[in-house]
């Protein structure tokens, strides 16, 4: 049985619906937000592996892997810009003198969700642990700022998000 152009699962319909269908599918994923792009993965694929197969045990069991996995890649990406995001507030942060205001902004690589605002440090305390700032800031969401406030503290040579956020590295494997 061969699958494919001019297999089994074109024949009928030709290659220009085997398209349409796949653009369907993509469109779908992209109307529905990042949150369904893992379902819509998962459902492709396991109904692939089922009808490939002809075992719906499989189809099922490749379906919630991969949905599995997409939603463990998306969650680490989403975990990544975060901590881009935090260490661009910290790196301005850590340069400014208390009570001085200045802007900070982080470009990702795949320029969606970029952010950028001002912050203030308000004061800088040291503990028998490290010396840490307290700092408010701002973050621009079409044109207008949200305030928000967290500690920072200093790590080896640079400034790190001090709050317990899953984007923090010392959760490790927890994340």
């Amino acid at each position: 049985m061969a699958l494919g152009l001019r297999g089994t699962s074109d024949g009928a319909l030709g290659r220009a619906a085997m398209k349409c269908r796949l653009l369907a599918v993509v469109a779908a994923a992209l109307l529905g937000g990042c949150t369904a792009v893992s379902d819509v993965a998962g459902l492709a694929a396991g109904g692939g592996a089922g009808a490939a197969t002809g075992n719906p045990a499989i189809g099922f069991a490749v379906g919630i892997s991969v949905r599995a996995g997409v939603d463990e890649l998306r969650r680490y990406v989403v975990r990544r810009r975060q901590q881009g995001e935090q260490d661009a507030i910290a790196d301005a942060a850590g340069d400014a003198p208390v009570g001085e205001t200045r802007p900070w902004r982080i470009r990702h690589t795949i320029p969606v969700g970029n952010a950028r605002g001002e912050l203030a440090v308000v004061r800088e305390y040291a503990t028998p642990l490290a010396t840490c700032r307290e700092v408010v800031f701002t973050v621009e969401n079409a044109g207008q700022p949200s305030l928000f406030a967290t500690s920072l503290c200093r790590q080896a040579a640079r400034w790190k998000w001090a709050a317990a956020e899953p984007a923090v590295d010392r959760w490790g494997f927890l994340q």
